[in-house]
């Protein structure tokens, strides 16, 4: 259709036409709803403070998976911060699932703190009461001034699981009351429980003066690793038992005990007055302080070089094995401080070979 640029128009037409473009929008708007709508002060509100009196419920219905609530963050922020005065800061509780799980990358996975409370604290029936995963910082952390770090309960299930990959997958603190409680009614199960999967140490603990005192290094293929080097009294790991066994030990083909000294005690037993310092069920070995040596026939000594220190208070006991002839025995011992040995020998010159048991007591 041509465009009729000459003819004019008059007034009266231009305001008709303008009256039905009017009514032409309307009509549009009454068949479809406006995107926009008016905002309820009930609404949660991004970016601001959000204050009420009472319980503020987010429930999915779904039935499946999904998540009720998910706050994530790309800084280094929180993604979830809660805080309490006087209760819970987060509390978690689930029938079968994880009461509170939190995940970072670089940071904590779970963090709790309370001043007079439970820093972290999760429930659950049959799932895991509290877990957190990191990847290079804190699995879980807890905090208290005065009561428990952190708290996790299940009844069949995980109290507390914190993993991270690259540093401590469970720290808890409190100032005023116990760190970590951890708590099983299961006959077959432990309450705390730490596994290493890179042939590090599964468990460790470790004493010091000061909050702010570095971790020590942990060792490898190690249970269990107890650190304290303060002073004299320190203790790495102390056990105490009324009628059973203080610390335990058992292997296979290794050492069920083992300890060790560079200028101390490796293992001090004591006892009380109607008490035995170290008792031993089966054979005893001693290896550097004890052995066997031969005197050849037609000497009368032997010199002994042991694997353990000669000085003035050792005491060195040596007992016939087999005959030297006639009536020859051990006359006495005679100790090189200085060198580290002692001397055997017999009241006469041995006739036959004999072999004497030696045993060096400091």
């Amino acid at each position: 259709m041509a465009i009729d640029t000459v003819t004019p128009r008059s007034r009266r037409a231009l305001l008709v036409a303008t009256a039905g473009g009017l009514a032409a929008l309307a009509a549009q708007a009454l068949r479809r709803p406006s995107p926009v709508r008016a905002v309820d002060p009930n609404d949660v509100v991004l970016g601001a403070t959000n204050t009420s009196s009472s319980t503020t419920t987010i429930r999915n219905t779904s039935g499946n998976s999904n998540t009720a609530l998910r706050a994530t963050t790309n800084g280094s922020g929180y993604g979830l911060y809660a805080e309490s005065n006087s209760g819970y800061g987060a509390g978690g509780l689930s029938e079968s699932g994880i009461g509170v799980s939190g995940w970072s990358t670089s940071s904590f996975g779970v963090k709790g703190w309370s001043s007079s409370g439970i820093g972290a604290f999760g429930e659950t029936t049959s799932g895991t009461g509290v877990k957190g995963t990191s990847g290079s910082g804190l699995g879980v952390s807890g905090i208290s001034v005065s009561d428990t770090g952190i708290y996790g309960y299940s009844d069949v299930g995980i109290g507390i699981d914190a993993r991270s990959a690259e540093y401590i997958g469970l720290q808890a603190r409190s100032d005023g009351n116990k760190a970590l409680l951890a708590e099983t009614t299961a006959a077959g199960h432990a309450a705390v429980a730490g596994r290493s999967s890179a042939n590090r140490t599964g468990l460790l603990g470790f004493s010091v003066g000061s909050q702010f005192a570095g971790e020590p290094a942990a060792p490898a293929k190690t249970g269990v690793y107890g650190q304290a080097t303060q002073d004299a009294n320190s203790r790495g790991v102390w056990g105490r038992a009324n009628a059973g066994r203080g610390v335990y030990g058992q292997a296979t083909s290794g050492q069920g005990v083992h300890g060790y000294a560079s200028s101390g005690t490796g293992v001090y037993a004591s006892a009380g007055s109607g008490g035995t310092a170290l008792e031993a069920s089966g054979k005893v070995k001693f290896s550097g302080s004890a052995g066997l040596a031969v005197i050849s026939s037609g000497t009368q000594s032997k010199l002994v070089t042991p694997g353990v220190d000669i000085t003035a208070s050792s005491k060195v006991l040596v007992t016939m094995q087999t005959g030297a002839g006639g009536t020859t025995t051990v006359h006495r011992v005679v100790r090189d401080t200085v060198n580290g040995r002692f001397t055997i020998h017999l009241t006469a010159a041995a006739t036959q070979d004999c072999t004497v048991a030696w045993f060096v007591i400091s």
